[in-house]
């Protein structure tokens, strides 16, 4: 029976030292990926944002409610490493009742203030932008045209980190995406910061008011008695981002934006406010941002370090009961061949 337990205990030893190999180069880096079936959803709000109203021709101030809806396309045609994600982002004025916002924006959608919709190829490991010929890269975006809304779609070449951060963050500044001005800037490092117990390493990118399109719009708008002005679309941001350093996912945002036309010296809002994620969605992100980083992050050490103790404790135990059982069957012989005798 002795030899049975010692051989279970010598056997289970290997496995748990197997596994422990198995959790620290295979597990933990396939788990420190982006799914190719992700899918969420973010919500986001503006409390006293000004923004234009087509339908008035003139800023309005009222609270948005923003809803980020992204889903993997699993059947892109991208390369090993490559995942290409699909995000609608609506933004609903709640001052007027029924908003709604459909993939077809129209003025008649009542409170649809703007609607984007963007695909975009990036690294699965880093989060940076990847070059994917065959998977599409574009904005379909929304905009006025008149007294109403139209839809372009604009194809982008994009660089830096796109949605997240790499995994294993570290401690210095990285280049940012913003959608805007369609280029990547510098996001600066500005130190770590708990929120409900869950450090965070806190970021911050600043991009000065800088021309990102023009747009036709009526003389009225600007007190001008021409029919047509065509005015200059200014943006200017200072994006503040917390990331959980392990998985490099972003667990609260806020955003400060000044979006305006501006033409014969005079602006006039366009979008301005802040715009952060909602109570409840910084409440969820840091509750998943605790149990993914204890996953991810036990399994560069302590899970491999625990099952290896482990698997070297039954090995050890093993073969000492294996040796004791030897030395007793040995003692029992001798002391039967002296009685003998």
């Amino acid at each position: 029976m002795r030899r049975v337990f010692s051989t279970a205990l010598v056997g289970l030893g290997a496995f748990l030292i197997m596994a422990a190999l198995l959790v620290k180069f295979y597990a933990q880096p396939n788990l420190a990926t982006i799914p190719t079936n992700y899918e969420s959803t973010t919500e986001l709000q503006a409390e006293g944002a000004t923004i234009f109203d087509a339908a008035t021709l003139q800023p309005v101030t009222t609270d948005l409610a923003i809803s980020s809806f992204t889903i993997a396309d699993s059947d892109a045609a991208a390369p090993e490493g490559v995942v290409v994600w699909v995000n609608r982002t609506s933004i609903l004025n709640t001052g007027v009742e029924g908003a709604t916002c459909d993939p077809t924006v129209d003025a008649a959608l009542p409170g649809c203030f703007k609607q984007d919709s963007e695909r975009v190829p990036f690294d699965a490991e880093t989060g940076a932008a990847a070059e994917c010929p065959g998977c599409g890269s574009y904005v379909d975006e929304s905009y006025v045209d008149g007294d109403s809304y139209a839809v372009r779609q604009v194809e982008v070449n994009r660089s830096g980190q796109i949605y997240k951060a790499p995994f294993d963050m570290a401690k210095e500044d990285m280049s940012w995406w913003d959608s805007s001005v369609r280029e990547a800037s510098t996001m600066a490092y500005v130190g770590t910061e708990k929120l409900d117990g869950l450090e965070t390493y806190k970021f911050v990118q600043t991009i000065d008011a800088t021309q990102i399109g023009t747009q036709d719009l009526p003389g009225s708008v600007f007190d001008v008695a021409d029919d047509t002005v065509t005015a200059d679309m200014m943006y200017a941001m200072v994006r503040t981002v917390w990331f959980e350093p392990t998985t490099g996912s972003p667990v609260k945002r806020v955003e400060n934006r000044n979006q305006y036309f501006e033409a014969d010296g005079q602006q006039v809002p366009a979008f301005v406010g802040t715009v952060e994620y909602t109570p409840e969605t910084v409440s969820d992100l840091v509750d998943g941002g605790k149990s993914q980083s204890f996953l991810l992050g036990g399994m560069v050490w302590l899970f491999p370090a625990i099952l290896l103790l482990l698997g070297l404790a039954a090995i050890a135990g093993g073969l000492r009961l294996r040796s004791g059982g030897r030395s007793d069957s040995g003692h029992h012989k001798n002391d039967r061949e002296l009685v003998t005798a």
